[in-house]
């Protein structure tokens, strides 16, 4: 049997993404076979869509070693494997992909039980629950930050899907949370749970005359000798990006070799996706953790998608709606 995908069987621009028939997966031992409603095009899509020498060692190296992207999804359980126990047919699910595999912008994907997949919050619709990707990234900096009461964090650029899921998560760990975003998105800032929010495009973030615990730069756009005034004498600057020209990878390499963790990007653990979408899913229903949805897509416009996350300019996730509209 053959479902609609989002193929990319070469490296380019948003023009070589194109809507085609796809083999059905089936389900093997262990995994789920899942409808999916609803998936996100990312950073992280863009990145693998154009990657540079580096990314093409991972990706592979003349063209992708997957043809379909996407890594959040929201659906139904369709079929599940030999031994899956945790799941059954019917079950509204949400989660991530593995990166090795084929992903979620398509009509199904399977995905391993054991891998990052829980059930859906009570009521959550599906477009409200392809948050994992960017909220996975900030919380695995926030860990390694070890963030918790008494804090002070600052976070730049707030607003993007790490950004505005790590304002969210710092505060759900007891932190005071400065967000620094431009003047369009302050309201959302505020709205997040911000403690203070800075206009960067109407004042210099770096001269607020304060110091943090910790810097967290959620879209790698700024010179890290800006935040370095901002950091108390022991405090950690933490990076999703290698900033601009690479500059932040000789600070990485630093500070690994002083072993002083002064300079760090928040690399998720391995096999850790499994506890975290758990961990997603009750911060969630306890009302501390919601989406921050830009636009939504149909499948068919996804390489539209593409060229707007392009931009720069997205505020939390771009959605994609595979399926028909969530009823609820």
């Amino acid at each position: 049997m053959m479902m609609r995908a989002a193929l990319i069987r070469r490296y380019g621009s948003p023009d070589v993404v194109k809507i085609g028939d796809a083999p059905k997966p089936l389900p093997a031992a262990g995994e789920v076979l899942i409808r999916v409603h609803a998936t996100t095009v990312n950073r992280t899509d863009c990145g693998e869509l154009r990657p540079g020498v580096i990314g093409r060692l991972f990706f592979g190296l003349s063209r992708p070693r997957r043809t379909i992207f996407g890594f959040d999804f929201a659906g139904v359980v369709e079929a599940v494997g030999a031994e899956v126990t945790a799941f059954k047919p019917g079950d509204r699910v949400f989660g991530m992909c593995p990166s090795r595999s084929n992903g979620a912008h398509a009509d199904y994907v399977c995905v391993p039980e054991s891998g990052a997949i829980a059930l859906m919050p009570a009521n959550a619709r599906f477009e409200d629950a392809v948050v994992c990707e960017g909220a996975y990234y900030a919380d695995s900096g926030l860990k390694r930050f070890h963030v918790g009461p008494g804090h002070k964090i600052l976070i730049y650029g707030a607003s993007g899907a790490i950004g505005s899921s790590a304002v969210q998560l710092a505060k759900a760990y007891g932190a005071e949370v400065t967000a620094v975003v431009p003047t369009r998105h302050l309201e959302l800032a505020r709205s997040l749970g911000a403690d203070r929010v800075i206009d960067c495009s109407a004042e210099d973030f770096s001269r607020i005359g304060e110091r943090f615990d910790f810097v967290f730069e959620a879209v790698g756009k700024t010179s890290y000798f800006r935040y370095r005034r901002l950091l108390k004498p022991a405090g950690t600057f933490m990076a999703t990006d290698v900033g601009p020209w690479g500059q932040y990878l000789p600070l990485l390499l630093w500070s690994a070799i002083a072993k002083n963790n002064r300079v760090l990007v928040p690399l998720p653990p391995p096999g850790g996706g499994h506890a975290f979408v758990a961990f997603l899913k009750a911060r969630m229903e306890a009302g501390q953790f919601r989406a921050v949805i830009d636009r939504t897509y149909p499948l068919e416009a996804i390489a539209e998608a593409y060229r707007y996350v392009e931009t720069g300019q997205k505020a939390g996730i771009v959605v994609i709606e595979v399926a028909a509209a969530d009823p609820l």
